[in-house]
């Protein structure tokens, strides 16, 4: 037995969503924000902008110091509010988010009790950091959405760490919904966060879109192990076909074109695309063997509004066609052992119209 998809509707009607129509209008076209330029400031033209990190104490003693430390440099020279919230000890998610037992799925609802105290939040794992100051959290917001995600380079699932949401509405009941989804998840195989997120987002913005998310959630219930599960996350992209922008609700970057990407993949070389990096669990530069892209640690205190304290190692910044050329490899690599069910076209294996007939459309 598995939750139909029908029944998810329920979380999503709780927060009186309209999710054809959101209410703030969406404008037609994209207001482009300027590239940061020689490190110069980063003017609010979205309004006040915060990052958010959520952690435990346990975890935080013991991982993170790199990530956490590039982070702590390049909030030195910009106008950014920072959101460091313990999600154990703060008073606020104590109070709002104290069913939720799970780390990920707190972590969405801290954010939707804290997003109120801005305008636009970016949210980020502890283990990313910035490799790359001379980029502005803006550069990437799209103001024609309220909720903005990417695509994990070397599997093509929708990343649940890093993302950006705007103070609205259809923002903070995005994040409610997303956290409530731990009462409701299956208890297989199931991506935890990440695996919600998929069928979350495939069900905001394609609500009439029933019969497909009803076999992406057969395939998820049915989920054994991680083969299995990327038929799931193959079920949904193939749902949701190649757009990337619904306005007023969600926008979902390419690979390796939002404001992180997964280091490990170029060995944690960047150019000037660039701007965080994911992965830096480690305390210390060069532990465990791992190719830092500094020579060591940054030290806080010796950072500013240029490049001073950034001490990078000068053979890890490259041109972006070398970096071009690492990923056109490994997408061929990822490609060619892509898991075989999760190869399969959907819409060809899974029903259309045999069990919805005749009311198929009835939604749309």
């Amino acid at each position: 037995m598995y939750m139909r998809a029908v029944d998810v509707d329920n979380i999503l009607q709780r927060h009186e969503l309209e999710l054809n129509n959101p209410k703030r209008p969406a404008p037609l076209k994209r207001t482009l924000y300027p590239p940061r330029k020689d490190m110069g400031p980063c003017p609010p033209l979205f309004g006040k902008v915060s990052i958010f990190v959520a952690f435990v104490s346990s975890s935080m003693e013991g991982h993170y110091r790199v990530a956490q430390q590039s982070l702590e440099c390049y909030l030195k020279g910009v106008n950014y509010t920072v959101m460091m919230v313990d999600l154990d000890k703060d008073p606020r998610v104590k109070e709002k988010c104290s069913k939720n037992q799970q780390l990920f799925f707190k972590k969405h609802c801290a954010a939707s009790v804290y997003l109120p105290d801005t305008d636009w939040m970016l949210v980020l794992d502890a283990d990313t950091g910035v490799v790359n100051p001379n980029h502005c959290v803006e550069e990437w917001i799209d103001d024609r959405v309220d909720v903005i995600f990417y695509e994990r380079f070397f599997n093509w699932e929708i990343a649940s760490g890093n993302y950006l949401v705007r103070n609205s509405e259809f923002g903070v009941n995005f994040l409610k919904a997303w956290g409530e989804w731990e009462f409701i998840q299956p208890s297989n195989w199931n991506g935890a966060d990440n695996g919600v997120l998929q069928l979350h987002i495939l069900k905001y913005v394609l609500p009439d879109a029933s019969q497909e998310a009803e076999n992406c959630n057969e395939i998820w219930h049915k989920a054994k192990d991680y083969d299995t599960y990327m038929a799931y996350v193959s079920c949904v992209k193939q749902a949701l076909g190649a757009t990337r922008v619904w306005p007023g609700k969600v926008r979902i970057y390419r690979r390796a074109h939002g404001w992180v990407r997964d280091g490990f993949i170029t060995t944690d070389k960047w150019c000037d695309a660039d701007f965080m990096l994911h992965g830096w669990k480690n305390q210390k530069v060069g532990q465990d063997g791992w190719e830092s892209p500094f020579k060591q640690n940054l030290d806080p205190t010796k950072c500013g509004t240029g490049v001073s304290g950034w001490d990078w190692i000068p053979q890890k910044h490259v041109n972006a066609s070398v970096i071009r050329k690492e990923l056109a490899a490994f997408e061929r690599s990822t490609a060619r052992t892509y898991p075989k069910p999760a190869r399969d076209l959907m819409y060809i294996t899974m029903p259309d119209v045999g069990i919805c007939y005749p009311q198929c459309d009835k939604d749309t």
